[in-house]
């Protein structure tokens, strides 16, 4: 079992939060994170409408309570800012892959907490002795992409047509992930 210790970080234009492992009590609050950025309707996959924040919060529970899982979040002021899980397959064939997911409040984007969330995940999937950790991301999501390349992660395809918006349009997704034998 890896450790994650507590940090103090900064953001690029000075405001304080901590990076932690993630603690069964912050389900609520990290269903709640997932159903604000939800309602944007723009960066993640299920529809606002779809699942309840209850429903979620249990979901997310089981999550942190599995030791060969991540799950961190980034807190300022006692309010969780953003996370990030990499859930590790556990299919003997594909216990090698860690699959990773981020989210960060609208108010604390573009201020350095995704890059820091993305290290964590690789250096803890290093730790782990993970091969791959493999993630989707919407192809005009331009920001997340380059968190993601900066981190190291590459493009491994598209998937077109992927998923089906609220307005019956469809959305492709990039696939991209990151190999501890390609870094540099």
């Amino acid at each position: 079992m890896v450790t994650i210790e507590a940090t103090r970080h900064e953001t690029r234009d000075g405001r304080a939060w901590t990076l932690r492992a993630a603690r069964p009590t912050d389900a609520g609050a990290l269903a709640r994170l997932f159903a604000d950025v939800r309602g944007e309707g723009r960066y993640l996959v299920t529809p606002a409408t779809a699942i309840s924040e209850p429903s979620e919060a249990f979901f997310i529970g089981e999550m942190i309570r599995n030791e060969s899982s991540l799950a961190l979040v980034g807190e300022a002021d006692g309010s969780i800012i953003g996370n990030v899980l990499v859930n590790v397959e556990r299919n003997l064939v594909s216990n090698h892959l860690g699959t990773l997911s981020i989210c960060v409040a609208a108010d604390w984007r573009d201020s350095g907490v995704g890059g820091v969330l993305v290290r964590a995940s690789i250096d803890w999937a290093r730790q782990r002795g993970l091969a791959k950790v493999a993630l989707g991301v919407f192809p005009d999501n331009a920001r997340a992409i380059a968190v993601y390349e900066h981190a190291g992660f590459v493009t491994e395809g598209l998937r077109r047509r992927q998923y089906r918006s609220a307005d019956n349009s469809f959305r492709d997704e990039l696939l991209m992930a990151w190999f501890p034998t390609e870094e540099a």
